[in-house]
């Protein structure tokens, strides 16, 4: 009986040592799992970096070329993994991120780029009419006017602050200084030069002989003391237009037709030193007895002669019936702009057919009855529109300008100086003397 209850202790002693071994076994291959799964990925993070520089900055109107990110866990290249995403948006400056996020199965990392967009482009400023403007002592400066241009706001010509140190009372050059600056506080300035010089020139000698003529170029004229509007710089009071004309008339000016001028032109006639010759141009507001009247009776008062460059396609040339208005040609129908591209002003005149130019001409023609003179639509023309206007056969060609009209002028570049809503007595002084 003790021998059968020994050998019953060590079996179940073996039985106990049998399980405690299989239970470390067991422990054993469960830990190695542990450890791969936990503790190798603790002692084997991934691994993740930028190329190029963490912190981009572009100028507005760049785009930046991610050069993109690399990964790799226990030593295996995983970057093709790698998820990007951004939130650029390149029509607004500002600070965005790329985000880069590679993963695995219980783990994740993530890596930023930051992209600083920003303008550091100065404005621009144009500025119409000349970088220097002679203005008479006494009179008003009035400024041609400007645009302001920037790369990120675009038109901010509003934000154009302008200052001057002019002294309408005394003679000489003073500075008008334009200054804008852009929300991103990029700034630009630019100037001009104002000359004030000593008004009224002497005039001519009454008995001496044309060398050189004044041609004036009006267009439209309103009267504000009947409530009408002027519009803009090419509108003329009647008050203004009619002290001109008794200015000439006090000093014994002679008012050419187009003819009489032509004919000094070519060296057919001579003329006296003071004469002027004035012409208008299209044949809107107050020109005719349908838009206004204005300029026929003040003519007919004064005795005044004067040459309408009529658009003839527009208005019936009966309107501007007078012995004191020379009707020229400004076209049937080509005063149009922004019609062509690349060329000045988009001129219609300068971009379609000869044909189409020659039939408008001759049309033209056939309504005033004269090829004396054309005057080019807002005195636009390069060499082969003045061509098309000798082949119709006019014989002047009158542009812009500001300068007298010599007999060595090109007799297809006439200038004329351009009378402007409020041009003083002196400026148009020293225009005719």
């Amino acid at each position: 009986m003790k021998r059968i209850k020994h050998k019953k202790n060590k079996l179940k002693i073996f039985i106990i040592i049998i399980s405690i071994i299989t239970i470390l076994s067991l422990l054993g291959i469960g830990g190695y799992f542990y450890y791969d799964k936990v503790i190798l990925e603790k002692i084997s993070p991934i691994k993740l970096s930028l190329i190029g520089n963490e912190n981009i900055t572009i100028e507005f109107g760049d785009t930046y070329t991610d050069e993109g990110a690399k990964a790799s866990f226990r030593d295996k290249d995983i970057s093709k993994s790698i998820k990007v995403t951004n939130n650029i948006n390149y029509e607004k400056i500002g600070t965005y991120k790329i985000t880069y996020t590679i993963s695995t199965k219980k783990k994740s990392k993530d890596k930023k780029r930051i992209i600083n967009i920003v303008d550091t482009v100065k404005p621009e400023i144009k500025l119409k009419g000349n970088s220097v403007v002679t203005v008479y002592v006494g009179e008003e400066y009035v400024d041609p006017g400007f645009t302001s241009i920037d790369n990120y706001d675009g038109d901010i010509t509003d934000k154009v602050i302008s200052t001057n140190n002019i002294n309408k009372e005394q003679t000489g050059t003073y500075e008008v200084t334009y200054k804008v600056s852009d929300s991103s506080g990029n700034e630009y300035e630019t100037k001009r030069s104002v000359k004030y010089v000593d008004p009224f020139k002497p005039l001519p000698s009454l008995n001496a002989k044309a060398t050189s003529i004044a041609v004036l170029n009006y267009h439209f004229f309103y009267d504000p003391k009947k409530g009408e509007g002027g519009g803009g710089s090419n509108f003329i009071s009647v008050q203004d237009f009619e002290e001109e004309l008794q200015y000439l008339k006090d000093n014994n000016y002679k008012t050419l037709t187009m003819d009489e001028f032509r004919r000094w032109m070519y060296g057919e006639i001579d003329l006296p030193a003071r004469s002027v010759l004035i012409t208008v141009d299209d044949g809107a507001q107050g020109t005719g007895k349908h838009n206004g009247n204005k300029l026929i009776p003040l003519l007919e008062k004064y005795e005044a002669h004067a040459t309408l460059f009529l658009i003839t396609g527009w208005w019936n040339i009966g309107n501007y019936s007078s012995p004191y208005l020379d009707i020229e040609s400004h076209s049937h129908d080509l005063h149009h702009e922004n019609v062509c591209s690349g060329v000045s002003r988009g001129a219609k005149i300068l971009c379609i057919s000869d044909e189409e130019v020659l039939e408008d001409l001759r049309r033209s023609i056939a309504v005033t009855g004269s090829t004396n003179a054309f005057c080019y639509p807002f005195y636009v023309y390069n060499q082969h529109t003045i061509e098309l206007v000798q082949e119709a056969g006019f014989k002047l060609g009158f542009v812009g300008g500001d300068y007298k009209a010599t007999r060595s002028s090109n007799k297809y570049k006439i200038p004329r100086y351009h009378i402007y809503k409020g041009t003083s007595l002196a400026r148009f002084n020293n225009m005719i003397a």
